[in-house]
């Protein structure tokens, strides 16, 4: 049997996606993921699930019993207030119902079970949070020595930059490779790292780009899009063959 595995999805208060696709009405909301994802995630082994944000997170948190791993995914800004800071200028659209949600849900994830978790992008960011970390709310703006991170003008697999690899890391166990190259699309980046986190991979300028749980336990994030570079690079995929392993694993133990 296959590892289920949980994909994040994005939630939308605003009913435009259903309004301009034709695929609804006004005052609709929307739960949303891109396929990417789930294909990632099916080409690596593994059975994708779709977790909506439901309307009361015992709900989600009832799930992860059922689930063999879970992935946190990219999305929008997130809500300042969840780190101890107000929001800035520059702080984007936040959806707090999403942010609130998945906030516990990876609590739940991290403390209180041992199930393998993937953070990318806004879920490397939302898995700092949740482990009582902090994020810089602009990079332009409070790391202005930081070369431009949201090229919004690349295709989305296209490497913009490299990152330099922890050798100890699992990282670095799963690409076996000091250098990475990778696609960039955030404003936003982990400032200090959350309980039990340690960094695992850096930008040119310093910026954290991955980070993973102390131990053995499978719980690893990175800052940019791997499931975006697959079908155009497809030297990414070996992280999500790790992780469906490694979901392969709590299956078989659970």
């Amino acid at each position: 049997m296959k590892p289920l595995i949980g994909i994040c999805a994005n939630y939308s208060a605003d009913s435009a996606p259903g309004v301009v696709t034709g695929l609804g009405a006004m005052g609709q909301e929307w739960q949303l993921l891109s396929a990417d994802y789930v294909y990632s995630i099916e080409r690596a082994g593994g059975i994708p699930i779709i977790l909506p944000v439901t309307e009361n997170v015992e709900t989600a948190e009832m799930m992860l019993g059922k689930l063999d791993g879970i992935l946190f995914t990219g999305g929008s800004d997130i809500d300042s207030q969840l780190y101890g800071e107000y929001p800035s200028y520059e702080l984007g659209p936040i959806e707090p119902k999403r942010d609130l949600h998945e906030v516990s849900l990876a609590k739940k994830a991290l403390f209180q079970s041992d199930i393998p978790v993937l953070g990318i992008c806004r879920g490397m960011q939302l898995l700092n949070v949740a482990a009582e970390g902090s994020l810089f709310q602009d990079l332009k703006r409070q790391q202005p020595d930081c070369f431009n991170h949201s090229v919004v003008g690349a295709p989305m697999h296209h490497p913009v930059h490299d990152v330099t690899v922890d050798p100890d890391s699992k990282l670095h166990e799963i690409y076996h490779s000091e250098t990475l190259a990778v696609n960039s699309f955030h404003h936003q980046a982990v400032k200090d790292l959350g309980i039990d986190f340690v960094a695992t991979a850096f930008s040119p300028d310093g910026l954290v780009e991955g980070m993973e749980w102390k131990g053995s336990r499978f719980v690893c994030a990175v800052q940019w899009h791997p499931e975006m570079m697959v079908d155009k690079v497809p030297e990414v995929m070996p992280l999500f063959t790790a992780f469906v392993k490694e979901c392969a694993k709590a299956h078989i133990s659970n």
